[in-house]
Protein backbone atom coordinates (compact mmCIF):
# COMPACT_ATOMS: atom_id res chain seq x y z
CA UNK A 1 0.00 0.00 0.00
CA UNK A 2 1.02 3.16 -0.59
CA UNK A 3 1.63 5.89 1.87
CA UNK A 4 0.50 9.05 2.15
CA UNK A 5 1.76 11.96 4.07
CA UNK A 6 0.80 15.58 5.35
CA UNK A 7 2.70 16.93 1.93
CA UNK A 8 0.44 19.62 0.04
CA UNK A 9 0.77 19.49 -4.03
CA UNK A 10 -0.89 23.11 -5.55
CA UNK A 11 -0.88 23.55 -8.92
CA UNK A 12 -2.02 26.92 -10.87
CA UNK A 13 -1.15 25.87 -14.36
CA UNK A 14 -2.63 23.04 -17.00
CA UNK A 15 1.64 22.94 -17.96
CA UNK A 16 4.67 22.02 -16.03
CA UNK A 17 6.53 25.49 -16.04
CA UNK A 18 7.52 28.10 -18.28
CA UNK A 19 8.15 28.01 -22.29
CA UNK A 20 6.67 25.68 -24.99
CA UNK A 21 3.17 24.54 -24.33
CA UNK A 22 3.51 21.21 -26.08
CA UNK A 23 6.27 20.49 -23.75
CA UNK A 24 4.33 22.23 -20.26
CA UNK A 25 1.77 19.75 -21.16
CA UNK A 26 3.73 16.92 -21.52
CA UNK A 27 5.64 17.32 -18.64
CA UNK A 28 2.62 17.83 -16.39
CA UNK A 29 1.54 14.42 -18.05
CA UNK A 30 4.79 12.76 -16.61
CA UNK A 31 5.08 14.57 -13.38
CA UNK A 32 1.28 13.88 -12.98
CA UNK A 33 1.98 10.03 -13.75
CA UNK A 34 5.29 10.32 -11.70
CA UNK A 35 3.32 11.42 -8.63
CA UNK A 36 0.77 8.52 -8.84
CA UNK A 37 3.33 6.05 -9.58
CA UNK A 38 4.81 7.00 -6.09
CA UNK A 39 5.37 5.31 -3.31
CA UNK A 40 4.58 8.91 -1.29
CA UNK A 41 1.86 10.13 -2.12
CA UNK A 42 0.75 14.08 -0.93
CA UNK A 43 -2.11 13.91 1.19
CA UNK A 44 -4.41 16.69 -1.56
CA UNK A 45 -3.43 18.13 -4.28
CA UNK A 46 -4.84 21.56 -4.87
CA UNK A 47 -5.90 22.38 -8.57
CA UNK A 48 -6.73 26.32 -9.24
CA UNK A 49 -6.52 28.58 -12.81
CA UNK A 50 -5.98 26.81 -15.83
CA UNK A 51 -5.15 23.97 -13.63
CA UNK A 52 -8.15 22.85 -13.83
CA UNK A 53 -8.92 21.86 -16.87
CA UNK A 54 -6.47 18.89 -15.63
CA UNK A 55 -9.48 16.95 -13.72
CA UNK A 56 -11.94 17.64 -16.87
CA UNK A 57 -13.79 15.84 -19.38
CA UNK A 58 -11.25 14.63 -22.08
CA UNK A 59 -7.79 15.79 -19.68
CA UNK A 60 -5.08 13.46 -20.66
CA UNK A 61 -4.21 13.71 -16.63
CA UNK A 62 -7.52 12.19 -15.91
CA UNK A 63 -6.28 8.37 -15.08
CA UNK A 64 -3.37 9.18 -12.84
CA UNK A 65 -5.78 12.09 -11.09
CA UNK A 66 -8.14 9.35 -10.03
CA UNK A 67 -5.22 6.53 -9.15
CA UNK A 68 -4.22 9.31 -6.66
CA UNK A 69 -7.83 9.64 -5.37
CA UNK A 70 -8.10 6.01 -4.68
CA UNK A 71 -5.11 5.79 -3.08
CA UNK A 72 -6.75 8.39 -0.10
CA UNK A 73 -5.40 11.77 -1.87
CA UNK A 74 -7.63 14.12 -1.99
CA UNK A 75 -8.22 16.26 -5.17
CA UNK A 76 -9.49 19.60 -4.49
CA UNK A 77 -10.43 21.59 -7.59
CA UNK A 78 -11.41 25.33 -7.31
CA UNK A 79 -14.93 26.13 -7.82
CA UNK A 80 -14.61 29.49 -8.67
CA UNK A 81 -12.13 28.54 -11.60
CA UNK A 82 -14.27 25.90 -12.61
CA UNK A 83 -16.90 28.47 -13.48
CA UNK A 84 -14.55 31.17 -14.53
CA UNK A 85 -13.10 28.82 -17.73
CA UNK A 86 -17.20 27.12 -18.17
CA UNK A 87 -15.88 23.74 -16.84
CA UNK A 88 -18.36 22.86 -13.60
CA UNK A 89 -19.97 20.66 -15.41
CA UNK A 90 -16.65 18.96 -16.76
CA UNK A 91 -15.30 18.12 -13.89
CA UNK A 92 -14.09 13.95 -14.01
CA UNK A 93 -11.59 13.73 -10.97
CA UNK A 94 -11.58 15.25 -7.16
CA UNK A 95 -14.34 17.69 -5.46
CA UNK A 96 -15.15 21.29 -6.46
CA UNK A 97 -13.73 23.28 -3.45
CA UNK A 98 -13.41 27.04 -2.54
CA UNK A 99 -10.37 28.84 -2.15
CA UNK A 100 -11.18 29.25 1.76
CA UNK A 101 -10.41 25.50 2.32
CA UNK A 102 -7.75 25.05 -0.03
CA UNK A 103 -5.98 28.34 1.63
CA UNK A 104 -6.99 25.79 5.09
CA UNK A 105 -5.12 22.73 3.15
CA UNK A 106 -2.13 24.29 3.02
CA UNK A 107 -1.97 26.28 6.19
CA UNK A 108 -2.89 22.93 7.89
CA UNK A 109 -0.16 21.06 6.03
CA UNK A 110 3.40 19.49 7.21
CA UNK A 111 4.90 20.58 3.20
CA UNK A 112 3.10 22.57 0.68
CA UNK A 113 4.83 21.85 -2.81
CA UNK A 114 4.62 24.24 -5.94
CA UNK A 115 6.50 22.56 -8.91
Amino acid sequence: MSQVNESVLVLNSSRFGQGNPRLGESLMEDFLKTVANSDSRPAAILLYNSAVVLACKESKMLEPLQALAEGGCDILVNEESLIFYSLAANLEAGKPSSIEDMTKRMLAADVVIKP
